[in-house]
């Protein structure tokens, strides 16, 4: 809307998610600053100018370093740059790591020295575009044969979160086949755009055992590529009808996304999603058919995920299959992330939770994937 409005546009030779304010954009900018700062002036304060950024140190001594931990702060290297796959660990004690390259199957295959379990967990990451590494490496060294899998952004892959062709998942089938002697069950992990990919899958191919959805989806949303805007999803060449977050109302893109842009506090997407969703009159048009899926369900969400309502979309999940099981946690976000904000290389972006409600429900999150890997796997 923003981009439509000419407000700001975005280049990803800049990065992703920051805004090049254009002359309209820049105007309403300086508006909503003067607004800022009369509104603080006459309540009695006085403005300093500080730096965007600061050294360890200083959140040692404000005390977040203790507080939040580093998790809070930094991320796992790969993450800085999820595509590069120099970043990622290649020796692993106990567990081989295998790169793939099986057209667009791009990721990895993890095996363990000693397979404890039977079949193969597909392991996809979210937004941030990485093939969800970490939990495939816990997995595997617990036991489990795993495969980290790129959704798009490698080769012979959509560059972007765009149109991705659900198709992608018979090349990694074929591997599985082709490489894998206990071939089943096959149980797919994936979080956040991971798990709405993850749903939509299990409609299609019926060889899917279990799905374990972490902050899943029960609509078809947009894509996120605002240059080459359509459906996250395709199949057989054609675009799955998807709610449209550019429908979400100004006054709702203003406060949740521009506002914080312009004050650097994080952004908050929830709005935007919960809102794109009322203003589709056709909304139950793009809800994936989980009626028609035959796996077994466990959802992990948090109740106060303010990256978009997985927790009210899970219910509306198990309202459609019955043997969907939900866990869900108090005071946790979107991920279970540090103390509920994201920092990533470009944007901080509001995940939701506290620090301790955050940590409590990924310790507990561990243990209920690993309860239904042993039920069902």
């Amino acid at each position: 809307l923003g981009k439509e409005l000419e407000l700001f546009t975005f280049s990803n030779k800049v990065g992703q998610g920051l805004p090049l304010w254009l002359p309209k954009g820049a105007a309403l900018r300086e508006r909503l600053e003067a607004f800022l700062r009369k509104a603080q002036k006459q309540a009695g304060y006085e403005q300093v100018v500080t730096p965007h950024i600061g050294h360890k140190n200083l959140y040692v001594t404000s005390g977040h370093w203790d507080k939040y931990g580093k998790d809070s702060l930094t991320s796992a290297e790969y993450y800085n740059d999820v595509t590069n796959l120099s970043l990622y660990p290649k020796k692993i004690n106990g567990v081989e790591v295998r790169v793939i390259d099986e057209d667009t199957f791009q990721g990895f295959h993890l095996i363990p020295e000693r397979k404890t379990h039977k079949g193969i967990v597909i392991c996809y990451g979210g937004s941030e575009g990485s093939p969800n590494f970490e939990e495939a490496q816990r997995l595997a060294k617990e036991g489990y044969e795993t495969l980290a899998v790129f959704m798009f952004g490698m080769k012979n892959q959509q560059k972007t979160l765009i149109k991705i062709p659900l198709e992608q998942f018979e090349d990694v089938l074929k591997y599985v086949n082709k490489n894998i002697e206990e071939k089943t069950p096959i149980t797919v992990l994936a979080a956040s755009k991971g798990a709405e990919y993850a749903l939509n899958l299990a409609t299609k191919y019926d060889e899917i055992s279990n799905l374990i959805l972490i902050a899943p989806s029960a609509y078809i949303f947009a894509g996120l590529d605002f240059d080459n805007y359509g459906s996250s999803w395709t199949w057989n060449g054609k675009e799955i009808e998807y709610i449209d977050i550019k429908k979400s109302s100004f006054l709702t893109y203003l406060k949740n996304i521009i506002v914080p842009i312009i004050i650097k506090s994080p952004v908050q997407y929830k709005a935007i999603y919960d809102n794109a969703v009322e203003q589709d009159l056709e909304r139950t048009r793009k809800l994936i058919p989980a009626q028609n899926i035959k796996a077994n369900i466990l959802m992990i969400v948090g109740e106060d995920d303010q990256m978009w309502g997985s927790y009210e979309m899970a219910k509306i999940i198990q309202s459609y299959n019955k043997n969907a099981i939900i866990s869900s946690h108090k005071n946790a976000g979107h991920i279970f992330e540090g103390n509920g904000v994201l920092n990533t290389p470009n944007m901080r972006i509001r995940l939701g939770g506290t620090s301790d409600g955050n940590k409590k429900a990924k310790l507990e999150e561990e243990k209920v994937i690993n309860n239904f890997l042993n039920q069902y796997h």
